[in-house]
């Protein structure tokens, strides 16, 4: 407790110190003070509630993005897994996925599964699973894009082939001779 007391009183003697840099007394130190405290004070109360209103816009749009994000990969109905160490808040985390809701996934290195929204977490967490999520969503979006493709092509295909035998049907139909129509017996 003396040591406190010691390292208190070290810290009132700089204060003081402070206060009588280059022979002004301490009152007039005082008095300068005085009339720039209202500034200061004034500076910090706006300095704060611009600090809230980014805060709480930092939050909205960190929500905002999580929703819109959530939206292609439930559409997709696409599991992103993102590199553990992209995060080095997880500490222990072995794989982290972002599910089609917009859960992030941590996955420990003894198996413990952790689950929470995106949306939950820190904006800079946000901003790290999207940015590393972006590229995989990309090629994801790809592979379904190629896979589409081919179906069309294929059903393209099998189409085109069915109307040309269709036409062959009726062709044949055509040139076939009429068969004649059985006699009716006497009997």
């Amino acid at each position: 407790m003396q040591d406190q007391t010691r390292r208190h009183s070290k810290e009132m003697l700089d204060f003081h110190e402070d206060l009588q840099l280059g022979k002004e007394s301490s009152g007039m130190r005082l008095k300068d003070m005085k009339s720039t405290l209202p500034e200061l004070l004034k500076s910090i109360r706006e300095g704060t509630k611009s600090l809230m209103e980014s805060k709480a816009e930092d939050a909205r749009l960190s929500s905002e993005l999580c929703a819109t994000f959530s939206t292609y990969t439930s559409w997709l109905d696409v599991t992103l897994e993102i590199p553990s160490e992209a995060l080095p808040k997880f500490y222990n985390a072995a794989k982290i996925f972002l599910n089609p809701k917009g859960d992030l996934i941590v996955v420990d290195e003894q198996g413990t599964i952790n689950s929470q929204p995106l949306e939950e977490y820190p904006t800079d967490v946000v901003l790290t699973v999207i940015w590393h999520a972006l590229p995989k969503l990309q090629s994801k979006i790809d592979g379904h894009l190629h896979m589409l493709d081919e179906r069309l092509e294929f059903l393209g295909r099998m189409n085109e082939e069915l109307r040309n035998l269709s036409l062959f049907a009726e062709k044949v139909k055509e040139e076939a001779p009429y068969p004649e129509k059985p006699r009716d017996r006497e009997v």
